[in-house]
């Protein structure tokens, strides 16, 4: 054992009393300064953010099952939220029944103050309502187009008889059905 033991003191010395041999001491430091910047340089990436977030749990199997149950969180809270939007976004395109009326849901601004006067019965501000000059042109387009057709219907019922009486009854008992509310 002694003579292992000096074998090995006798090599030691000779590593220790040995220097390496530097030919270029600049290419030696620039590698050390490259590998600096490089270990200063790491971005965000998702292992920085995991240990930045897990970092204080030292134990390694507790550590994984803390970052699989967020992950599973995180995406069970996704998934909810994906569901929820789909839903209002039916509901949104959903006809509403008042008044035993069926008004579709409107598009445009000027549609939903319209239906707004028609649902309530008031007349709304007049700040709260631009309506564009394109915008009036078309809803009086259309009010002349209802007016002519309205017109042709009323001469087609005048002049047949049985259809005039089908119709006044039809009428009569739509009435009677109001009033029975």
């Amino acid at each position: 054992m002694e003579q292992e033991s000096g074998k090995y003191k006798k090599v030691l010395e000779i590593l220790r009393n040995s220097k390496p041999v530097l030919n270029s001491t600049e290419d030696i430091e620039n590698e050390v300064i490259k590998r600096i910047l490089k270990v200063n340089k790491h971005g965000l990436n998702l292992l920085n953010i995991i240990d930045f977030l897990f970092g204080w749990v030292y134990i390694g199997w507790i550590r994984n099952g803390l970052i699989t149950a967020s992950v599973l969180l995180v995406m069970f809270f996704i998934w909810q939220q994906s569901i929820i939007l789909n839903r209002i976004d039916f509901l949104s395109r959903q006809t509403i029944i008042e008044n035993a009326e069926t008004i579709s849901n409107p598009a445009s601004e000027v549609e939903r103050g319209i239906m707004m006067y028609k649902i309530t019965g008031r007349r709304l501000p007049s700040h709260n309502l631009t309506i564009s000059e394109k915008q009036m042109n078309q809803l009086l387009d259309s009010v002349y187009e209802l007016q002519v057709k309205y017109k042709d219907l009323i001469k087609l019922i005048e002049d047949d008889p049985e259809l005039k009486s089908s119709i006044e009854k039809k009428l009569k008992d739509h009435n009677q059905q109001k009033t029975k509310i």
